[in-house]
């Protein structure tokens, strides 16, 4: 009898195994794993709560809030230490959630800059139309005055920082966790808001100054959490993040420090 033609019967184990993950998605991204409440809302609740604590501080000691440009690096690097305690409980690295470096991470970075940057002043000039009604009213008095460390800091240091930081708490390890229980919308616009939120602390001279910020960076939030569940990687959005912030954040801080 000729049993080779003759092909075992599947087991249970073999119908039910999973489907391969896709060879451009981190593990992290593609399947993230089940964690405790608990931890996710700890991780999203500690950049908003240090922001927060940091502007309040400068305006304590009559310190401007472009001070915050330079000293949110203190807060990274407290915001990727939590993330990477969170992953190492779920037995993985910080290293991980961001995936291997490919030089096609600068292409796409390159293309997501482009994309964010016109997604910013588009969710600048919407969040003005909301608060103002049009264009914010022109500031009066003198420019603040900061030192040049604030400048250099702010420009050459705290750009990559803040898009490493925020990247790896938001997209790379919230949005992924929180989708398993409230699925993509809901986790996209939890995310974007509590990422609008955070910014509270960057702008609390006046209430119309924070409701501008909020609404501009939940839309920003919004484009940023669209571009990972496109693409699922991070690298390319933590370039393009960089790259938007050397532009808005990092220049202007610069240019103050210079005056």
């Amino acid at each position: 009898m000729n049993t080779a033609a003759t092909a075992p019967a599947p087991t249970p184990s073999d119908s039910t195994a999973p489907a391969p993950v896709a060879p451009n998605a981190p593990a992290a991204a593609a399947a993230a794993p089940a964690v405790p409440m608990l931890r996710i809302a700890g991780i999203l609740a500690l950049r908003p709560v240090l922001i927060l604590a940091l502007g309040a501080a400068l305006l304590a000691l009559n310190l401007s809030l472009v001070y915050s440009n330079a000293l949110v690096v203190v807060v990274d690097v407290i915001a990727l230490a939590a993330v990477g305690l969170a992953l190492r409980a779920e037995g993985s690295r910080l290293r991980d959630l961001f995936g291997p470096w490919r030089w096609m991470d600068l292409l796409w970075g390159a293309l997501m800059l482009v994309i964010v940057v016109i997604g910013f002043l588009a969710s600048n000039f919407a969040a003005n139309l909301i608060v103002y009604g049009g264009a914010p009213p022109v500031a009066t008095g003198a420019a603040p005055s900061i030192p040049l460390w604030v400048g250099l800091v702010g420009f050459l240091i705290a750009p990559l920082t803040i898009a490493l930081a925020e990247e790896a708490v938001y997209r790379g390890y919230a949005q992924p966790r929180l989708q398993r229980t409230v699925g993509r919308i809901g986790s996209l616009v939890i995310v974007a808001i509590i990422f609008g939120i955070q910014h509270i602390g960057f702008a609390l001279t006046s209430g119309p100054d924070v409701a501008a910020k909020v609404f501009t960076t939940v839309f920003a939030g919004l484009i940023l959490g669209g571009l990972w569940l496109w693409m699922k990687r991070l690298m390319p959005l933590v370039l393009a993040h960089w790259g938007l912030d050397l532009l808005f954040l990092g220049l202007p801080t610069l240019a103050l420090a210079l005056l």
